[in-house]
């Protein structure tokens, strides 16, 4: 947990950011409903004038930012200190829906959030509520067109690749493609990373293995006849994956996020853990989260100013400290402003062969499938 004397806030319940200020009503100030409607840093005035409004309003409010997740903790206390803003971040949840339902039912009050941080998916369907604000960040252009809302509502800016993590220590020949850990010596071996019918990591598992095995991204039906051939032979365990399941020696191998499994890497090493982590040979898929600014925002200036830092070099760089791929990252190191030291410990086939991503419209049609078959493959 970060220790920052006054400027930075963990509230962890959704309702103690309740208590930090009182529901909306007064009147908003001419600096902030100017900021309010700018579309950009230059149509609001300038990168000077939206640091005085924000810090005229004093706040940032988010939810769900956790400190050793993506290296927020060190983004939050860097935002927090360049600028004298407090930060109130409730961590008692990160689920993307429960963001986007905090927004819905605070609409109008101080306690709402300034910033949303979501699945992409989560995002267009927020956008099309009318729940985000248009505005572009100074470094927009930087992000490729399929990683970024046409419109200005959300734009991507971390990601990863689905990959195989192994404890070297407890497994004498760790795997390195899908198709490997089938064989007979993983038996009571493999876990993956909660439900794939409910949770993103578990579903985009399935996803990867299907381009593994001849599907598509229009095609999830042979993950799902993969993770039922891995059951069947009884090398996937019911067991949820987690960093303590690693450390317990209970799931010896887990299909995962790349950066979850290199943050563990990290956390474990002290623990006699040595974790070999690949990108699977014979097929993986890659995913990234998007970020937005409440059009509702209690604090306009702020989660503008903080959109800005986000998608700053310090603040893509600051991302990359957390084993995550930084939306802009191409364009920094061909402008050669990227962070080298950090970007040397991703994993070299993440970032060089750039795993595909499927669109919103792939993901709900292969989400259907898979909540109607699922259960019945896996039993």
């Amino acid at each position: 947990m970060i220790k920052h004397t006054r400027k930075l806030t963990a509230a962890l319940a959704v309702g103690a950011l309740a208590v930090l200020s009182g529901c909306g009503g007064s009147t908003e100030s001419a600096e902030s409903a100017n900021w309010r409607s700018a579309t950009s840093v230059e149509d609001g005035g300038g990168m000077d004038a939206l640091i005085e409004a924000a810090q005229a309003e004093g706040s940032l409010n988010v939810m769900g930012l956790y400190p050793d997740w993506a290296n927020y903790g060190g983004l939050l206390k860097a935002f927090s200190e360049k600028y004298d803003i407090e930060v109130n971040n409730d961590t008692s949840t990160g689920a993307s829906q429960d963001l986007i339902n905090a927004v819905k039912n605070r609409q109008g009050q101080e306690t709402s959030l300034d910033y949303l941080d979501t699945g992409e998916s989560f995002a267009v369907d927020a956008a099309a509520e009318g729940l985000l604000a248009e505005y572009y960040p100074a470094t927009a252009d930087d992000i490729p067109e399929n990683m970024k809302s046409p419109e200005g509502t959300w734009f991507n800016h971390l990601g990863g690749t689905m990959a195989i993590g192994c404890d070297a220590e407890a497994v004498k020949e760790c795997p390195t493609s899908f198709e490997e850990l089938l064989e007979p010596e993983y038996k009571g071996k493999v876990a993956m990373r909660g439900n794939p019918t409910t949770g993103e990591a578990g579903f985009m598992a399935v996803v990867a293995a299907s381009l593994a095995n001849g599907g598509s991204l229009d095609d999830i039906q042979p993950g799902i006849d993969y993770f039922a051939e891995l059951s069947d032979k009884g090398n996937l365990v019911p067991t949820e994956v987690e960093a303590g399941t690693f450390e317990t020696g209970e799931t010896p191998i887990a299909i995962n996020w790349d950066y979850l499994l290199l943050q563990w890497a990290d956390d474990l090493a002290d623990s006699g853990v040595d974790m070999s982590i690949s990108i699977p040979s014979d097929g993986t898929v890659a995913s990234y989260y998007a970020a937005s600014v409440n059009d509702d925002a209690p604090h306009p200036a702020v989660a503008r100013l903080w959109q800005e830092f986000v998608f700053s070099d310090e603040g893509q760089n600051l991302l990359l400290e957390g084993y995550v791929m930084p939306g802009r990252l191409d364009a920094m190191v061909e402008a050669g402003t990227v962070d080298e030291d950090a970007l040397s410990k991703l994993l070299d086939d993440a970032v060089d062969q750039r795993a595909p991503q499927p669109t919103n419209d792939q993901r709900d049609a292969m989400s259907k499938v898979l909540a109607d078959n699922w259960a019945k493959a896996i039993g």
